[in-house]
């Protein structure tokens, strides 16, 4: 066994036996977000740090390792894809996140986190980007906000 391959093995047990204890919050801090409104869709980019022994992790074995827990951020909807993951943000897809309601798309306040374990530290910022351009930024908050857009 070759000294990479065993540092490799070693950082793996280690992982597995650290992380079944351990909650994304733990070695995941998400500091911002920004909510991309699409018709009824949305996608989310976000923009993490993380601990020094998972940076080393993802460094060494990729971001595949984290999908599990950027996807259960976003927890509360039905249909989310990871689109992309790096050592410092993800872009994650919606499908469905607002209903069509007479001319307009509806997004209601929908909680950070999984079903049994929603977040309780807020996110620093939460931004929504509409349609047509506009901003609307948010502080401190533990879900998306109800927002609404003209539908086209």
């Amino acid at each position: 066994m070759s000294l990479a391959s065993g540092m490799l093995t070693i950082l793996a047990l280690l992982w597995l036996v650290c992380l079944p204890s351990a909650t994304a919050s733990d070695y995941i801090r998400i500091n911002e977000v920004v909510m991309h409104l699409e018709e009824e869709n949305a996608s989310f980019d976000l923009k993490y740090s993380l601990d020094t022994f998972t940076r080393i992790y993802v460094m060494i074995l990729g971001c595949r390792s984290l999908e599990s827990e950027l996807l259960s951020f976003l927890g509360f909807y039905k249909d989310v894809e990871l689109i992309r993951a790096d050592i410092s943000g993800a872009t994650l897809f919606v499908r469905g996140a607002g209903k069509h309601n007479s001319g307009y798309y509806l997004f209601d306040a929908t909680p950070f986190g999984s079903k049994d374990e929603p977040t309780k530290e807020g996110i620093p910022r939460f931004s929504v980007v509409y349609p047509e351009g506009r901003i609307r930024t948010f502080y401190n908050v533990t879900a998306t906000q109800n927002v609404f857009s003209e539908a086209g």
